[in-house]
């Protein structure tokens, strides 16, 4: 069986349970799957780059986790609570600090056009969106976390411990895939500073 789309997953789903009454259920497993996926993975073709402009400003729909950021002269920002944010005094210069409250980055001092670089969430898989990078790259994973959720689900399949050993080495599988096509197959080395 392919696994190319939403549709072939669905079908794949009740032909591994050896059921046609959960068709109604797998759109509910798969995106069980995709939520645990979202919190474990971490790949490069998650990490994507965007300008925000201003102080304030609203964080991308598919905003997952911070990877860093920055202004526009290469000025790292480094974070503060919102407590310590709160507490600052007006200033003006070179933006130093962000925090993130309410699906907003602030700066400080002053605002910035920042560029961020963030983990984005992996696009949700439907009748509308058919595909998506993960899928594509890894339809065990999918397919794996999908019986997983339905095996819970059902609650008296006995297949349940070995899908789930089957997830887990996948996402295993593919961390140490997306550290390999991100840092290289060599060891890393630390980055020395000259004055």
């Amino acid at each position: 069986m392919s696994l190319a789309n939403y549709t072939d997953l669905v079908a794949a789903i009740g032909e591994w349970l050896d059921r046609d009454d959960l068709a109604a259920r797998a759109p509910d497993f798969i995106r069980l799957a995709e939520v645990r996926l979202n919190r474990t993975l971490d790949d490069p073709e998650m990490e994507v780059s965007t300008t925000l402009t201003g102080d304030g400003a609203t964080l991308p729909a598919d905003f997952g986790a911070m990877v860093s950021i920055g202004t526009a002269d290469g000025n790292a920002l480094s974070p503060i609570t919102n407590q310590a944010y709160a507490a600052l005094r007006p200033s003006s210069g070179v933006s130093r600090y962000y925090t993130i409250r309410e699906g907003k980055v602030y700066y400080y001092p002053g605002s910035a056009n920042v560029t961020l670089v963030y983990r984005r969430t992996i696009p949700s898989l439907s009748v509308t969106n058919a595909t998506n990078w993960l899928l594509e790259m890894a339809p065990d994973a999918y397919l794996y976390g999908a019986l997983v959720q339905a095996s819970a689900f059902l609650a008296e399949d006995e297949r349940i411990a070995l899908w789930k050993s089957a997830f887990d080495e996948a996402i295993a599988e593919l961390k140490s895939d997306g550290a390999r096509r991100k840092w290289g197959a060599g060891p890393l080395a630390a980055r020395i500073r000259r004055p």
